[in-house]
C-alpha cells in the first residue's frame, strides 16, 4: 500500500471505525454489567475478559482500515460514552492511551504486524484498567455520587475500594489483564489467517 493511500480516509473506512468501535464499546458494558453480580468476577477477571472477547474485532478494525488515528477515534468514541455516563475526566485519559497505541503503530505496515497490533492491544488492555483506578485515586467525591445515583449499593463501592487499594490484588489484576489481552490478540491473529482473510473480509 503507498503512503498515500495508507494515510488517506475515505467513507467506508470512516464507517467501518465507528461500527466496530461501537461493537466494541457495546461488548465491554455488556460484560461490565453481568459481571456486576459477582464482586471477585467484576473486580479482578471483568476487563481482563472483556480485553480478551473485543481483541479479535481490535484486530478486524485495525486490519480493515489499515489507516493511522483508527485507534484514537475508537479510543476517543469509548472516552465520549464515558463522559455522557458522567466520567468526564476518562475522555482526555482515552485520548492519551489512544495516543500510545498510535505510536506503536506509526511505522508504515504495523497493520501487517501481528506483533505490533498485539502490543498496541494488550498495553492498551493494561491501561484500561485505569477506568477503576483514576476514580479511586483523583475523582473519588464525584465517582462515588455518580455511582450511588446509578444504582450501585455501597458493599459492592466497598468491594472496589478494597480491591482496587491492596498493591497485591492490584498486581493480580494488571496481570491477570495482560495475559487475557494477549491471549485475545493470538486468537484473533489466528482468526484473521483462517477466517476473515478466507471470506474476503480483509
Amino acid at each position: 500500500m503507498s503512503m498515500e493511500n495508507w494515510n488517506k480516509w475515505v467513507a467506508r473506512d470512516i464507517i467501518t471505525t465507528v461500527l466496530l468501535s461501537l461493537l466494541l464499546i457495546v461488548i465491554q458494558l455488556v460484560i461490565n454489567m453481568v459481571a456486576m453480580l459477582n464482586d471477585f468476577v467484576s473486580m479482578v477477571l471483568s476487563v481482563g475478559i472483556s480485553c480478551f472477547l473485543c481483541a479479535p474485532i481490535y484486530f478486524l478494525l485495525v486490519r480493515r482500515v489499515r489507516k493511522r488515528f483508527v485507534s484514537l477515534i475508537y479510543m476517543l468514541i469509548l472516552g465520549v460514552v464515558f463522559l455522557i455516563m458522567g466520567d468526564w475526566f476518562l475522555l482526555p485519559y482515552f485520548a492519551v492511551v489512544g495516543l500510545i497505541c498510535e505510536a506503536i503503530l506509526w511505522k508504515q505496515g504495523s497493520y501487517d504486524n501481528p506483533w505490533r497490533i498485539t502490543a498496541a492491544w494488550t498495553i492498551y488492555s493494561v491501561l484500561y484498567i485505569g477506568v477503576n483506578l483514576l476514580p479511586l485515586w483523583f475523582f473519588w467525591d464525584s465517582f462515588h455520587q455518580n455511582a450511588l445515583a446509578s444504582g450501585m449499593t455501597q458493599e459492592y463501592i466497598d468491594a472496589y475500594v478494597r480491591y482496587y487499594s491492596q498493591p497485591g490484588w492490584l498486581v493480580a489484576i494488571v496481570v491477570i489483564t495482560a495475559v487475557l489481552g494477549f491471549l485475545g490478540c493470538m486468537v484473533g491473529r489466528r482468526m484473521m489467517q483462517k477466517h476473515f482473510k478466507k471470506v474476503g473480509v480483509l
